[in-house]
């Protein structure tokens, strides 16, 4: 069904895309959500819910939920500082680390699904132009909401 909503429009892409990445990361036992959050944590190094929340542009309590079971699957560990906050911070282990490697031949392949089916509109394979009118988006959305 058509609507002209750019909102619904993305949201029904959003949602075909993680089945896309769901379905291919599957044989290694992850979803989309959590091989971004692993993805995360091996770039931030050392992070609180907070930090990642903030890199993924997703809610904490979200973030929160989700990397409880990256903990208990033995991926990320809690890094145990002798503060009182709240918030401790976390980091990829080893086997987050081989968890993302053995992943990433299927996130490839997805990466490969999305880029066919966009392909018509695309002048080369990973154009960064869709990247980048993505990441302008986000931008754009960020400012408007937070005008400073």
């Amino acid at each position: 069904m058509f609507t002209d909503c750019y909102c619904t429009q993305f949201r029904r892409a959003s949602h075909g895309l993680t089945r896309v990445y769901d379905a291919a990361l599957k044989p290694v036992g992850l979803r989309i959500t959590q091989f971004s959050l692993l993805r995360s944590l091996g770039r931030l190094g050392e992070a609180t819910s907070t930090q990642v929340a903030a890199e993924l542009s997703l809610d904490r309590t979200t973030i929160s939920r989700n990397v409880k079971l990256l903990i208990d699957a033995g991926w990320v560990d809690v890094i145990e500082d002798g503060s009182s906050g709240r918030e401790r911070p976390m980091r990829l282990n080893p086997a987050g680390q081989r968890k993302i490697a053995e992943a990433l031949p299927y996130f490839n392949d997805a990466q490969k699904m999305v880029e066919q089916g966009i392909g018509a509109f695309l002048s080369s394979p990973s154009d960064d132009r869709l990247m980048q009118a993505l990441v302008n988006l986000q931008q754009f959305a960020g400012e408007a909401l937070d005008p400073a």
